[in-house]
């Protein structure tokens, strides 16, 4: 997990414009502990949302809290306010992606930067594209979705599709859909994805691209 959180700090810092970017993250620990490294070396504050937490639509209490707790301190913005103030999300995510277009607007070049979990990502994702949600692909830990937004008003387009190409190392905890045919097509597919032994293994290189390329596609 550390190794993957930081793979994704390392593409985070080569794409991000650190001069207009902003981090969300759910409050629960191991997305706070993803967000670590690009907190750290983007040197932003984080700021804790349970909109984006898990299971945040019927959860009954409130994440411990780890901002006070090292490695955190220092790193979370304290003043800010959660974009549903204290209502629930929706399962569809829909009045979170209402919310982050009322708080932030339309900012060309502007990056908002979200470590949330994997139901939260799907929806939430599938809210900003107006799609349905099984047009995003399984997603498993530290997976990237990427999302553009061209003019004000207009549906997000989807850039990365719970993409896991960044990742130099991959971990026995599976992918993750509600829905049971996505499920079942990871399921035939296999994880974890192959291993490449080392710089020469061209052999595993093109059995890991294989696998991905048809990973990738894991969506309706």
């Amino acid at each position: 997990g550390r190794v993957q959180a930081k793979d994704t700090s390392n593409l985070l810092m080569k794409e991000v414009d650190l001069s207009s970017c902003i981090i969300i993250a759910s409050p629960w620990l191991r997305c706070m502990q993803t967000s670590l490294p690009f907190a750290k070396a983007s040197k932003l504050e984080l700021h804790l949302d349970p909109a984006v937490g898990e299971g945040a639509e019927f959860c009954t209490h409130d994440a411990p809290p780890h901002e006070k707790e090292e490695p955190f301190k220092g790193l979370v913005d304290t003043s800010y306010k959660p974009l549903l103030e204290g209502k629930a999300p929706k399962t569809d995510m829909t009045n979170v992606a209402e919310a982050l277009e009322n708080r932030f607007g339309f900012e060309e070049g502007r990056t908002i930067v979200i470590f949330s979990h994997a139901d939260p990502c799907i929806y939430l994702a599938a809210a900003l594209a107006k799609m349905k949600p099984n047009a995003m692909n399984c997603t498993s830990p530290t997976a990237m979705f990427t999302l553009e937004q061209e003019k004000k008003g207009e549906a997000y387009k989807i850039i990365r599709n719970a993409r896991i190409d960044h990742l130099t190392i991959y971990g026995e905890t599976r992918p993750w859909h509600h829905d049971p045919k996505l499920v079942k097509l990871w399921r035939d597919l296999s994880w974890p994805p192959p291993v490449v032994s080392g710089k020469g293994d061209e052999k595993g290189k093109k059995a890991l691209a294989e696998y991905l390329e048809k990973y990738h596609k894991l969506h309706f």
